[in-house]
């Protein structure tokens, strides 16, 4: 099922959504809703959805980066993949400033910093820790994930409106 995605100004956007208990992922409580964020991604192209922009309260979010768009960004793809309670840090100071857009914010994107390597920490669909280090495009997704979990959009960290414009070229 489609799950109707939050826009920005929802205040579902900027709460800070809340842990995942291990044993629910565990006991499969959250096989459904994740078939359907999963399903809603595909949907509107994109390569994360996190729980809030689904008007769910909780820090998960899904991801993929299909082959057509990792050929277009020059990455590697990435399988479809789920995180709960995710965190993660940066290795190092190095950032790179990318155009992004948002699936809560449709139709614009701007330039945004983010760090280049991160280490990610958190459960994944079994309910087992994972600890991973990530880089470049796949690091920018899951910075901009675990922000939707932690009550931000990509707009916060934009240090210059002025890069702010349409993703659709007519």
């Amino acid at each position: 099922m489609i799950l109707k995605v939050a826009r920005l100004g929802h205040p579902a956007l900027r709460q800070k959504a809340l842990d995942v208990e291990i044993k629910d992922i565990k006991a499969g409580k959250f096989r459904p809703v994740i078939d359907d964020m999963i399903e809603t991604m595909h949907a509107y192209e994109g390569v994360g959805l996190a729980g809030p922009q689904v008007h769910l309260p909780l820090r998960v979010f899904v991801f993929e980066v299909e082959e057509r768009v990792a050929k277009r960004r020059g990455v590697k793809s990435l399988g479809v993949g789920v995180f709960f309670n995710a965190t993660y840090e940066p290795i190092g100071d190095e950032t790179i400033t990318d155009w992004e857009g948002c699936l809560s914010v449709p139709f614009l994107g701007g330039d945004v910093p983010r760090y280049k390597n991160v280490r990610l920490r958190g459960i994944d669909h079994e309910g087992e820790k994972v600890e991973m280090e990530v880089e470049d495009f796949t690091a920018r997704i899951f910075q901009h994930e675990i922000d939707h979990t932690d009550g931000r959009v990509y707009l916060d960290r934009m240090p210059d409106l002025k890069t702010l414009g349409y993703t659709i070229v007519l």
